[in-house]
């Protein structure tokens, strides 16, 4: 009886010691890190932008309340800049209307402002005779990023809309510049 009980405490003696031994020849590895991260500004002026596919279905079209009269839209490559000019404006009250898309191609939301249009003209009186009235329909609208399948857009148009307000009698084309912008912030999420 007293070799059994040796045994057991043999036993439980190496297992302590197997334990011990254990305890003695481990160790802990820990490790610390920092993330950073920032906005890209480049990124995301580049990637919002009015549609400049002519043949998509939300391409920028220039429409005028007189049947028969056309104006011409274009937006550069890059889809930063839309250009137009009016058809020649001759009634009063008689207007063209541009109508137009913005896209986001790139990965954070936005957040689109308000349209502002300034006429310019080398005679100053040339400006009393046009109205332009941006919509003011995209003015806090928010437009998602892209997604896999390709970019987010606008569901409806906004227009800029540009009025004959006063009977011109001149004998020549009067050009009138419009300079318009349109805003945007990143939305954090």
């Amino acid at each position: 009886m007293k070799k059994g009980r040796n045994v057991k405490v043999g036993i439980v003696v190496a297992l302590l010691l197997l334990v011990v031994g254990y305890a003695v020849v481990s160790a802990t590895l820990s490790f610390n890190g920092t993330a950073k991260f920032k906005g890209d500004q480049t990124e995301f002026n580049k990637n919002i932008r009015f549609v400049a596919d002519t043949d998509a279905a939300k391409h920028a079209t220039i429409v005028s309340s007189i049947a028969g009269k056309t104006g011409t839209v274009n937006v550069s490559a890059d889809g930063k800049t839309l250009t137009f000019t009016t058809p020649v404006l001759s009634v009063l009250n008689e207007t063209a209307t541009v109508n137009y898309y913005v896209e986001n191609t790139g990965q954070y939301d936005a957040k689109l402002g308000t349209i502002t249009c300034t006429p310019s003209a080398d005679d100053d009186a040339l400006l009393n005779y046009i109205t332009v009235t941006p919509s003011s329909n995209y003015k806090d609208l928010e437009l998602a990023h892209a997604t896999d399948t390709g970019a987010t857009q606008t569901a409806n148009p906004a227009t800029v809309e540009v009025k004959l307000s006063k009977v011109y009698a001149g004998d020549t084309e009067a050009n009138v510049t419009i300079s318009c912008t349109l805003n945007a912030d990143s939305v954090q999420k």
